[in-house]
């Protein structure tokens, strides 16, 4: 038994104790009132019936004959002490001197006079000397001319104490059954009631030990069972959280191991160029070549550098970006003019479309420059020679619309679900970079709250789409 039900049993014994007392103390009471009420309402009765009889003994309408025996065993017949009073305080008599001959007590006198008084019934009821209860009864006994005698009967109120000890005897085995039944039912319910609790024990601490997929396995409708549901979501939750850490830490990992990747190759060729030329292994026109390496190396260093601290920015939501009201169709053509030159020279036809309206947002110039000129240079970096690109910028019911497509390589369908994550690059993509260009193109949109889809197909282009939706633009006045 564990403490908890063994202080519920303790509890239960207290609040049994308490009632059983309060049974007790209510039976006596209710015991004693109608023992009391009852012999009271019986030496009434006999009183009346004496007092009919002796009613007809004296007006001469009853037979002479057995009424001295009567009047001598007066006190047998009312079970009581029984006086017959005149009107001079003395003892009734009545023909032939037959009388009670017993000395009348002052309560007795007081209680006839009371008789005489109002010509009914009268009681009196006190203590004697010993303590004990005990009742007077005056009734009126009456001729013709009035009342002429006083009936008192007098007795002693007590318990039967043969019929009291067995009634408490009954009631003593039956409290003692109940309490032992009940005793052991409220053991019984003790333990029910622990069985969830001690479920939700065993789940909380498989909960401290990491085991994440634990249930109470508790459906009780009440407050234990709240307690079980939000103990089944806590671990719920905790398991998420789990798995997202574990999902983190993994991309940790894969983020160091790919930035370890990334750096090892330019800082790999610029210092087997450098000891190269410091063992003078390298002279003459190769020294120029050498040189030119590291040059080109230490730049691509410094693009891969710049752009891990410019997505850490931008992922970071702490660091504000300086949002202005302005006109994105003007970052659009910007970016547009600084990628034409490069298409030109690889004979890539832009095809430009847009309203002749302004569009105002709250962004960063910059950056949505940066974003467009992200895309475009990828349009154009993966495009054959010779090929088009469409740009077009629309409005439409949703908010603002544009839309970059290419004819180049495409995407294989089975990693267009990797595209924005930082590193990632596409195995059928020859071309050199820091795998971070759409990563950064994606943070810059949520930034400024705009919608970035890409739509590629394998072998036919991709498709770059930006929608900025209403809720986000400037409305002009």
């Amino acid at each position: 038994m564990n403490k908890i039900t063994k202080k519920l049993f303790r509890y239960f014994a207290i609040m049994a104790l308490f009632l059983v007392t309060i049974v007790f103390i209510g039976f006596y009471s209710v015991f004693r009132y109608y023992n009391y009420h009852y012999q009271e309402e019986n030496l009434k009765e006999r009183g009346r019936t004496i007092k009919a009889q002796l009613e007809t003994f004296m007006d001469g309408s009853g037979p002479r004959r057995g009424r001295g025996a009567y009047m001598k065993f007066l006190d047998d017949i009312s079970m009581a002490d029984t006086y017959i009073i005149d009107k001079d305080n003395g003892i009734f008599l009545c023909g032939d001197n037959m009388a009670l001959e017993k000395e009348p007590s002052r309560k007795v006198l007081a209680v006839a006079q009371k008789v005489f008084a109002s010509e009914a019934e009268q009681q009196l009821k006190g203590r004697d000397e010993q303590g004990n209860r005990t009742i007077y009864l005056g009734f009126p006994i009456e001729n013709n001319n009035g009342v002429m005698a006083a009936l008192v009967v007098y007795d002693i109120l007590g318990i039967e104490q043969h019929s009291f000890l067995l009634a408490i005897t009954v009631l003593g085995f039956c409290l003692l059954f109940a309490l032992a039944a009940s005793g052991t039912l409220s053991v019984f319910l003790a333990r029910r009631f622990m069985m969830p609790i001690q479920k939700i024990a065993v789940a909380t601490r498989e909960l401290t030990q990491g085991n994440y997929q634990v249930k109470t396995e508790v459906y009780d409708n009440n407050e234990i069972g709240v307690l079980a549901r939000e103990t089944d979501m806590l671990a719920e939750k905790l398991d998420a959280a789990s798995r997202e850490s574990k999902a983190l830490e993994q991309m940790q990992k894969d983020y160091i191991a790919n930035i370890s990747h990334e750096l090892r190759t330019p800082v790999a060729v610029i210092r087997s160029s450098l000891e190269a030329v410091c063992d003078g292994i390298v002279t003459g026109d190769k020294l120029r070549e050498y040189q030119e390496q590291c040059l080109r190396e230490s730049i691509s260093l410094q693009r891969l550098v710049n752009d891990m601290l410019e997505l850490s920015r931008l992922q970071n939501r702490d660091f504000p970006i300086e949002k202005t009201e302005l006109d994105m169709l003007m970052a659009l053509d910007d970016a547009l003019r600084a990628i034409r030159i490069i298409a030109e020279t690889r004979e890539i036809h832009l095809h430009y479309s847009r309203p002749e309206s302004e569009w105002h947002v709250m962004g960063d110039y910059g950056r949505l420059r940066q974003m467009f000129t992200a895309a475009l240079d990828n349009a154009v970096k993966y495009s054959p020679n010779g090929s088009h690109v469409r740009v077009e910028a629309r409005e439409t019911v949703e908010g603002y619309g544009i839309s970059i497509k290419d004819e180049g390589c495409g995407i294989p369908k089975e990693e267009q679900q990797h595209i924005f994550e930082k590193f990632f690059r596409s195995r059928e993509i020859k071309e050199g970079g820091s795998g971070l260009g759409l990563a950064i193109m994606k943070s810059i949109a949520d930034r400024h709250a705009i919608g970035l889809e890409i739509r590629s197909v394998y072998g036919e282009g991709t498709e770059v789409i930006f929608t900025m939706p209403s809720e986000h633009i400037c409305k002009m006045i």
